[in-house]
């Protein structure tokens, strides 16, 4: 079974997020990715960042990817 990398945020990056994920004037898109990430931070499993985000697990999938780029341990 293939395990995702554990990504690390600092705290201006875990406060950006958090401020996109609540945003009313926030576009849609940016709004689910920012809780993907912050989900994905977190330790949570990408099925279940899917069910919980409402999404399909293929569009978390690829937000984990371009994050785990540059964030993962």
């Amino acid at each position: 079974m293939k395990v995702a990398l554990l990504i690390l945020l600092s705290d201006e990056e875990r406060q950006t997020l958090t401020s996109w994920s609540r945003g009313r004037c926030t576009p849609a898109r940016l709004v689910l990715r920012a809780k993907i990430i912050l989900a994905a931070a977190a330790g949570v499993l990408n099925k279940d960042i899917a069910e919980e985000a409402e999404t399909i697990l293929e569009k978390v999938r690829r937000a984990r990817a371009t994050l785990d780029k540059t964030h993962s341990v």
